[in-house]
């Protein structure tokens, strides 16, 4: 489907995004000089951006229209005057392309073709977690803290009044709309996100999905990081079944090292405080403490547990008289 330029006046990123190779070719024309075919003027010309049928993922076509007073063009005109325009209109389109650095650019007999450059930008991360509803089975949720606009629901079709298990699992939209076509294995809710990110126009390379489990352990390691060199405490609790569970894993960092085995059983016992801070991240909430010593003196730090990290406890919520350490926040 070709991409026109009222894409400028869009978000870069957004549910039904144009593929990033073709909005960057289109924002490379000038609307004023290189209108949509629905813009077409008598005498005029125009442009139609799409992605070249090819196997090649960042590639584009840029179809010319020319009018002239006999007949609309869409390929090169055999007559010397209107192939004389042609050419000099293929060869501004290539100008321009090159200046925003597409590469391999060609005229071909119905306009011009080229590669788009490597995307540039951060990454963007979706987090993937399991609906909190234990009876929702094969039903996921996909949240992008740096873009809170983006999220989705992944349905594998594996609940209770739903028969849609076999066409695996399935994005579905902030508007109820289907994304993708399922992917029936065993972890196809990530390849469903993957699929969700790049329907909201994100290039491939800057996608990254994760699972809460990988990001509540990474939360953890990144406050055994900022606690510094020793040894320190981590203690987690969460709400479950209605019942108050507290958990501990212990970590020791010399000169930012950590000094446990990375598959050894202190890592399984800090891998399963995780999969308790996951939890509590997913229903409701919880709190993260560290216990680090230094100098012979314990530091103590509070984290309240969100859907989105761990922020510092506030000093509202502690019990009269507890003092502690700074808090940064952790993603």
């Amino acid at each position: 489907m070709p991409v026109k330029s009222t894409i400028s006046g869009q978000p870069r990123y957004h549910e039904g995004a144009p593929a990033p190779h073709l909005r960057a070719a289109r924002e490379a024309l000038p609307t004023d000089q290189w209108p949509d075919l629905d813009q077409l003027t008598d005498g005029g010309h125009a442009v139609s951006v799409t992605h070249r049928a090819t196997d090649r993922p960042r590639s584009v076509a840029v179809h010319l229209a020319m009018d002239t007073p006999r007949t609309l063009h869409t390929e090169r005109p055999i007559s010397d005057g209107p192939g004389h325009r042609w050419d000099a209109l293929t060869t501004q389109i290539s100008a321009l392309l090159q200046s925003r650095g597409f590469t391999d650019v060609r005229t071909t007999k119905m306009g011009v073709w080229a590669e788009a450059p490597h995307p540039a930008g951060l990454e963007v991360e979706f987090v993937v977690a399991p609906h909190p509803d234990l009876d929702q089975v094969g039903v996921y949720h996909v949240t992008c803290r740096t873009h809170p606009e983006l999220a989705a629901t992944i349905d594998g079709g594996f609940h209770h009044g739903v028969a849609s298990g076999s066409g695996g699992y399935r994005a579905i939209d902030t508007q109820g709309r289907p994304v993708g076509t399922g992917h029936r294995t065993a972890r196809g809710y990530l390849l469903a996100a993957r699929d969700y990110a790049t329907y909201c126009g994100i290039p491939d390379p800057l996608i990254r999905i994760t699972d809460l489990d990988a990001v509540a352990l990474r939360i953890l390691d990144a406050a055994y990081e900022q606690a510094g060199t020793g040894r320190v405490t981590a203690v987690a609790e969460a709400t479950v079944n209605g019942h108050q569970v507290i958990d501990s894993a212990k970590s020791q960092r010399i000169n930012g090292q950590r000094q446990e085995l990375a598959d050894g059983p202190t890592r399984d016992t800090q891998k399963k405080l995780a999969r308790l801070i996951a939890y509590a991240m997913n229903n409701g909430g919880g709190r993260l403490a560290l216990v680090s010593h230094h100098d012979g003196t314990a530091i103590v730090q509070r984290w309240n547990l969100t859907r989105h990290g761990a922020t510092q406890t506030p000093l509202s919520e502690l019990p009269p008289g507890q003092t502690v350490a700074p808090a940064p926040p952790l993603h």
